[in-house]
């Protein structure tokens, strides 16, 4: 069972750490509230460009110094934008954490943000959105968030961004967010393995005990997301010879008391092809799709919860029917106690599986922490997951995948049969 042990700093950070026994590495995730859901109003991608950026250099070390100095330490860092967080993560040796938190507190408190890295930044982003353009699922994905999420909601552009947005941020405009966004209140340092928690608070006081905001954060406000019909987008993607398939709702908050009952729905639904009705029927029962999953998504809002399908275009129509009715099935309780069960043990299973690795515990830790899931998430969770009932399941695919209201995208060569 993980222990996770407590402390912050004076500015607000908090400090989690999960020490693992016998482990001479440490896992290290920071959390920084400058995800989408912080992003500002109508500017989809500003995020991710600032992020970027970030990682170009520092006021004391150019971009190849700073990488130089991580690899010196035979450590590997990455910065990227998810739903409520910018999140920095990182591994190195337990003896090393100091070190690499000192350079990490350099990319995040004093990054050099200069024109020619934002530039640069700007550049490969757009790159990145043109090849996305021509990607089936990214193209599907897009379409999807467009008919769900209205036009101020975080979640209508994935975090690469808006293009018009992208080009037109300036240096300024990312050095203003800096400013605004990247602040410890609300920070969280996750450490698991080779690490101890004072040790840590120490390091982490030296390292950003400075960090200060400077200014009020701005609060946004977040319009709900809702269908109340189906809705349907077809696009055709020159020279594809597979269709992606996006079929979906609006979610639930990661801390809505149905979140855990949810995730035992969306795995008895379709999750994966062993332990999910729909993932089995559709791929290796009925041969219709290459691939074939479903996905609830962990945020403070409305994260998408979809079902993936790549199907060949002649597919396309009876894989979504097929789709709706295994659906429609969970909805009227039609669900063998066996398939209850092994949709449980999957869960669990990969609970088990990802706290076998310091990368795993410090994921689940920084999650409890994010969304205060409380101090004894890690002895609770696997029972609430255990004790979902069919009823719970029943109840919830109706009240949140109703099969009479939702959204449908699909990208891809011409379908040789209308969707209906």
């Amino acid at each position: 069972m993980i222990r996770v042990e407590r402390g912050a700093l004076p500015n607000g950070l908090r400090v989690a750490v999960a020490p693992i026994a016998d482990l001479r590495s440490a896992a290290v995730l920071l959390a920084v509230e400058a995800g989408q859901w912080n992003e500002p109003a109508g500017r989809a991608g500003v995020a991710r460009l600032a992020a970027q950026t970030m990682l170009r250099g520092t006021s004391r070390h150019d971009a190849a110094a700073w990488a130089d100095a991580l690899d010196a330490l035979g450590a590997v860092a990455r910065l990227d934008i998810g739903a409520n967080a910018a999140v920095f993560s990182a591994q190195c040796l337990g003896d090393d954490l100091a070190p690499l938190l000192a350079l990490m507190a350099e990319a995040i408190r004093t990054p050099a943000l200069a024109d020619a890295d934002v530039e640069l930044v700007r550049k490969q982003t757009l790159a990145q959105l043109e090849r996305e353009e021509h990607d089936t699922r990214a193209v599907s994905d897009r379409l999807w968030r467009e008919l769900v999420y209205p036009r101020t909601h975080p979640f209508r552009v994935p975090p690469t961004g808006e293009p018009g947005v992208v080009r037109a941020a300036t240096a300024e405009e990312i050095r203003a967010y800096h400013r605004e966004a990247i602040r410890p209140e609300g920070a969280i340092l996750v450490v698991a393995g080779a690490a101890a928690l004072d040790a840590t608070v120490a390091a982490a006081e030296r390292a950003f005990g400075g960090w200060r905001a400077t200014g009020p954060r701005t609060v946004r406000e977040i319009p709900s997301a809702a269908l109340s019909t189906i809705v349907r987008r077809v696009e055709t993607v020159p020279d594809k010879t597979q269709s992606d398939v996006i079929l979906g709702w609006p979610g639930i908050p990661r801390g809505d008391p149905r979140f855990v009952a949810a995730r035992v729905t969306n795995m008895v639904y379709a999750a994966d092809t062993f332990a999910s009705r729909a993932g089995n029927v559709i791929r290796d029962q009925l041969g219709l799709a290459y691939y074939v999953f479903s996905a609830l998504g962990s945020s403070r809002g409305q994260s998408p919860w979809v079902v993936r399908m790549g199907v060949n275009p002649k597919n396309v129509r009876r894989a979504i029917e097929v789709a709706l009715e295994e659906l429609r099935r969970v909805t009227r309780g039609e669900i063998a106690d066996d398939d209850l069960a092994l949709a449980k043990d999957k869960l669990v299973g990969e609970l088990d599986v990802a706290l076998e690795s310091p990368g795993g515990v410090a994921q689940m830790v920084l999650e409890a922490e994010l969304f205060d899931l409380g101090a004894d998430h890690f002895e609770r969770y696997p029972k609430e997951l255990r004790a979902v009932t069919k009823t719970e399941v029943v109840e919830t695919a109706r009240s949140l995948l109703p099969p009479e209201r939702y959204a449908l995208a699909v990208a891809g060569p011409p379908l040789p049969d209308a969707i209906a």
